[in-house]
């Protein structure tokens, strides 16, 4: 949240910004990070003297270590006077090689450079140092006895004390008692063109560059969660989270980097002329700490950060249904009468509730006057199976009769100013108010046990609220409205750990546990789980995140405009976000900021319905705009959308199972989905589904009729509304784009599952049937998954499930006298039974929850790509069902009356 259009105290108005656009001024560039200012002028005396300038960091061989453990044996090691040499992969075709002197790290595919460290000579670790030994030494000279000041590091270092004992930003000074302690690193990719990742920024998915002839921007990009509200549509400002991991790729291989510092960090980009990407990571305090991902393809990239930060768990399955959100609605009543103009045939899951809720923004408390009954507001809601989420920053109001705030007081758990006694004092929604100190010990029990519904121990908890609701935090960089770049001063301090500029990038903790703490599970995420035992899937939704926090929740772009170039960057961000591993993520719909005119919300609610996270929001400020107020053509049309997303839920849930289980994003951009196509690396608007084989390109321009859509391969893709087979020619295909239609293809040899019924909410699709759409190839071939299970519980750990393979192969059988006619085949068969005990548990096809929806039947079998109409068409072993043959050769089977927990195939006779 952001800041704000209502009626407060005078004096928190005065801290405020008072118009609504991204004010530069509260934020920090490079040249006044008085860090980032001493990086870059040491890569610039590097370029100034090529041919002079070295590194003057090395090791000695007897310094460089070979641990064992957990090695494999299968890596061949060389250690000579100079260097060590690595060599190991299936191959042997992966080297990683070390030089000595100066000190340089490369790892070479096929002996191929893939990505270098210090290979420019910019590594720079500042040292420990105190005032008087920073003065530079003295020298006399001659019989005058004149004296000289020598810095000896002056032509490595410069010459200047550039912001080492305290920097100045706008009226804050911040302190530095143990002086500069940066840590520069050049990693250059020498033969990969495109770069990906670092997210949050508001720009392209291949990275441009910030230095050097072809510079996009004149700031390098910005790792520092920061509260940016109306922030520019493209641009390397900081936003709200931060993931030191970089793509590098090429139509050979991929690389990456993760980079696992929690400190501000900077990142010159410079695309050089020779075809490969040089980086310079600028970082204000911390440790060489760098990992290497030798990949070789996308997908091995993220299964291999997976194993390093983990997979995200399975959602809670309303989740991935529509949310309606607003800041604010404003009484129960408010709430209630939303939720029935919803029963006028628009799905929806949730409902959200900002801060107005809260009596004075004192989270978890009532505001009475406005809502006298939230624990009925809730049940309400659930009662048609719905659900409410509710916001909680991580800002306490310091009141003495607040009883959050007055027990976390009384633990000692709240950060500290930089004295290290009593509480830090800033101002946000509630006026004067403190934060939860994350890394305290102290707070993670109390903080757990504010969200129990029921009173433990005396102690009080959040008794006016139900089990299933989800929780948002919000403001968690944190949000400091009269801080320096609207967050806290660097040299507040944190238990264990001191100021925060030696821990965290702005903190992010709020929410999420950052780097240094990352063994301790998210708390919020934790508190929602703890409710119930057993414990059931929670929700928790972050602006603020970092490197393994798609473990704990969702996260959103935060506070976007309601404009054209918003929606546009927000598909850009969120397929970021997903090379990041933030997959399961979203831009609001219709831009937080602003009203947008009817065409451009029906567009936005296409790109919100192609998103992982489809929630639609709104300032204070804005007119109401739920989809029902729309006047027609407009409300049908966004009514259609909605439905649209509802049908295709199973092909959501389904992407979601294998991004837990290998880490590749939810939604794949082309480099992802075809590493190989060089014309496709720089492509980021339009996006694969999964592997389900759906690709969109949404529409965001206006007055646009119609779109191309780049295809990477010689392949037959269909239009997923009319079925309509088309050809790329010249790699590309034109389709229809008014405002009725969306540019949706089904890449050919795909089958998809959905479920056509309409519903109110998506827990009462449980038992309704199945569609599948089976796109053939043109060699006559499909294939396509589904996978159930309960959507509330970890009964998937324990091998609850469904998870169905459908396979579709065209065939020639035999007739008389060695004459063949043509069959296609399509068929169900059981992944679980062959699936790891690690997917899917102990498995038993039948399963408790596999019982519950046997029942369940196959409604419609829709075939595509046929080429001419069948002879017959048979359930295998079976009956022939009722069918239709179109001209567009397409085959609908009528109720093949299959279920789809069994084995079962149809097969079509062609003549």
């Amino acid at each position: 949240m952001r800041s704000p259009g209502f009626t407060g105290t005078l004096l928190l108005l005065l801290l405020l910004p008072t118009a609504f656009a991204f004010k530069a001024s509260d934020f920090n560039i490079g040249s006044q990070s008085g860090f980032c200012h001493r990086g870059r002028a040491l890569a610039a005396r590097a370029e100034e003297s090529p041919s002079s300038w070295h590194s003057p960091y090395s090791i000695e061989p007897p310094e460089f270590l070979i641990y064992g453990g957990g090695v494999s044996s299968d890596v061949l090691w060389n250690v000579d006077g100079k260097k060590t040499k690595a060599v190991y992969g299936p191959k042997k075709d992966m080297e990683l090689v070390v030089d000595f002197n100066p000190l340089k790290i490369t790892l070479y595919r096929g002996g191929e450079e893939q990505v270098v460290l210090n290979g420019r000579g910019l590594l720079h670790i500042e040292h420990f140092r105190t005032k008087e030994d920073s003065k530079p030494a003295e020298h006399i000279e001659g019989e005058a006895q004149s004296v000289l000041q020598v810095n000896p590091a002056a032509w490595f270092e410069g010459d200047s004390q550039d912001a080492f004992w305290d920097e100045i930003f706008s009226t804050w000074t911040g302190t530095k008692p143990k002086g500069p302690k940066s840590l520069s690193l050049d990693i250059s990719f020498p033969n990969h063109a495109h770069v990906y990742g670092i997210p949050q920024h508001a720009t392209n998915l291949s990275l441009p560059s910030t230095t050097g002839p072809t510079a996009q921007y004149i700031d390098p990009f910005r790792l520092y969660n920061a509260d940016v509200f109306e922030y520019l549509s493209n641009s390397p400002v900081s936003l709200y989270g931060s993931i030191p991991l970089m793509h590098a790729h090429s139509a050979t291989s991929t690389v990456a980097v993760f980079n696992a510092l929690a400190s501000e960090t900077w990142i010159d980009i410079a695309h050089v002329e020779k075809g490969g990407v040089e980086t310079h990571w600028i970082s204000e305090s911390g440790i060489l700490d760098v990992f290497l991902l030798p990949g070789p393809t996308p997908s091995d990239i993220f299964t291999q950060y997976a194993h390093l930060t983990g997979t995200a768990p399975l959602p809670v399955h309303w989740s991935l249904g529509y949310h309606q959100c607003r800041w604010n609605y404003v009484s129960s009543d408010d709430m209630r009468s939303v939720q029935n103009r919803f029963d006028e045939y628009f799905p929806v899951d949730v409902f959200w509730l900002d801060i107005e809720y809260a009596e004075d923004h004192r989270y978890f408390m009532w505001n009475k006057k406005t809502f006298p009954d939230p624990v009925e507001m809730k049940k309400d809601v659930e009662a048609v199976e719905r659900k409410v989420v509710v916001i909680i920053d991580p800002h306490l109001k310091r009141a003495g009769d607040y009883p959050v705030y007055k027990r976390a007081s009384e633990l000692g758990v709240l950060v500290k100013p930089k004295s290290g006694e009593g509480e830090y004092e800033g101002w946000c929604w509630p006026g004067s108010s403190s934060w939860i100190d994350f890394f305290h010990p102290g707070s993670w029990d109390f903080w757990i046990s504010l969200f129990k519904t029921e009173t433990i121990n005396s102690q009080w908890s959040w008794m006016e609220s139900t089990d299933s609701v989800g929780i948002m935090n919000d403001m968690n960089e944190p949000s400091v409205f009269n801080g320096p770049e609207i967050t806290m001063p660097k040299d507040i301090v944190h238990y264990g750990v001191g100021n925060i500029e030696t821990c965290i990038i702005s903190t992010g903790c709020f929410s999420y546990v950052p780097y240094p703490l990352s063994k301790s599970a998210n708390h919020t995420f934790q508190a929602a789980e703890a409710r119930t035992d057993p414990p059931r899937l929670p929700f928790v939704l972050t602006r603020a995140f970092y490197a393994g926090s798609q473990r704990f929740g969702v996260m959103w772009t935060g506070d976007n405009l309601g404009t054209w170039e918003h929606m546009a960057v927000g598909i850009k961000m969120v397929l970021a976000n997903g090379v990041g591993r933030m997959s399961f993520a979203g831009s609001d719909v219709g831009g937080f900021f602003g009203n947008p005119e009817p065409k451009m919300l029906v567009r936005w609610y296409v790109v919100g319905a192609f998103s992982p996270f489809f929630r639609a929001h709104a300032h204070i400020d804005t007119k109401r705009r739920e989809p029902y107020l729309l006047e027609e053509p407009y409300k049908s049309l966004a009514r259609g959308v909605l439905r649209l997303r509802y049908s295709m839920l199973p092909v959501w849930y389904t992407a979601f199972r294998k991004t837990n289980e290998s880490g590749i994003p939810i939604l794949r951009p082309q480099y992802v989905m075809f590493p190989e196509d060089e014309a496709g690396f720089g492509i980021d608007d339009q996006h694969y589904v999964g592997s389900s084989g759906l690709l969109v390109k949404p529409v965001t321009q206006m007055g646009v009729k119609e779109v191309s859509v780049y295809i990477a391969e010689d392949q037959v893709c269909y239009d997923y509304f009319t079925n309509h087979a088309h050809r790329p020619k010249n790699r590309h295909i034109t389709l229809p784009a008014n405002l009725d239609q969306i540019p949706l293809l089904i890449r050919g040899g795909s089958i998809i599952s959905t479920r056509e019924r309409p519903r109110r909410s998506s827990p009462l699709m449980k038992h309704d049937p199945f569609t599948l759409r089976v796109a053939l190839d043109t060699s006559g071939n499909a294939r396509g998954e589904v996978y159930l299970d309960d959507g509330e519980t970890y009964g998937y750990g324990k091998g609850d499930v469904v998870w169905r393979g459908s396979g579709a192969e065209r065939a020639k059988a035999k007739k008389g006298k060695g004459k063949g006619i043509g069959m296609v085949r399509t068929s169900s068969v059981d992944l679980a039974a062959s699936a790891s005990g690690a997917e899917v548990g102990t498995y038993d096809p039948k399963n408790e929850f596999a019982r519950s929806v046997g029942d369940v039947r196959v409604k419609k079998l829709v075939v595509l790509g046929l080429g001419k109409k069948p002879s017959s068409v048979v359930l295998e072993g079976g009956r022939e069902p009722e069918w239709e043959y179109a001209e567009e050769g397409v085959l609908v089977v009528k109720d093949p009356a299959v279920r789809v927990v069994d084995d079962w195939a149809v097969v079509v006779k062609l003549e």
